[in-house]
C-alpha cells in the first residue's frame, strides 16, 4: 500500500526521471561504444602492427638498438573520430613529448583493409624523418 501511494504522489517526478535516464542512455552510450571500438582498433594487434610497419618504412632498423626510432607510445587520450572518416591518434617517439606523429587509421581502399597514414608530425619528428630521408617517401 505504501508503494502505491508513493507512486501516485511522485508519478510526474518518476516519469521525468525515467525520460531523462533514457535520453542520457541514447545520447551517451553510442559514443562510449564508438570510443571503445576506436581504442581497440588502434591499440589492438593489427593497429600496433600497422604503426610498427609505418615506423619501419621510415627507419628500417626502427624499434631495435640500431634504429633512430627506439620506441613509441600510443597517446590513447588523443584517439578520436576523423570527420573525413577513420580514426585519428598521436604517437610519441623515443619517449620524447616533443617528437609526435599524427596518424589516421582508415579503410579507404577497395579491399576495405585497415591502413595507416601519417597526417602530420611535430617539428622534432619532422627533423628525425628528414635525417632518415623518409619525408619524400611518404
Amino acid at each position: 500500500m505504501a508503494f502505491k501511494s508513493f507512486v501516485r504522489k511522485y508519478r510526474v517526478i518518476l516519469i521525468v526521471l525515467t525520460v531523462v535516464v533514457c535520453v542520457v542512455g541514447v545520447v551517451f552510450v553510442p559514443g562510449l561504444v564508438e570510443k571503445g571500438y576506436m581504442y581497440s582498433v588502434v591499440t589492438g594487434s593489427e593497429g600496433r602492427k600497422l604503426i610498427e610497419d609505418e615506423l619501419r618504412s621510415a627507419d628500417p632498423n626502427a624499434l631495435t638498438d640500431k634504429g633512430r626510432i627506439k620506441s613509441y607510445k600510443i597517446l590513447t587520450d588523443t584517439i578520436e573520430h576523423n570527420p573525413m572518416g577513420g580514426i585519428m591518434v598521436r604517437i610519441e617517439l623515443n619517449n620524447d613529448t616533443d617528437m609526435v606523429l599524427h596518424l589516421v587509421f582508415g579503410k579507404d581502399n577497395p579491399q576495405r583493409n585497415l591502413e595507416i597514414n601519417v597526417q602530420g608530425m611535430s617539428p622534432k619528428a619532422y627533423e628525425l624523418y628528414k635525417k632518415l630521408d623518409a619525408i619524400d617517401r611518404e
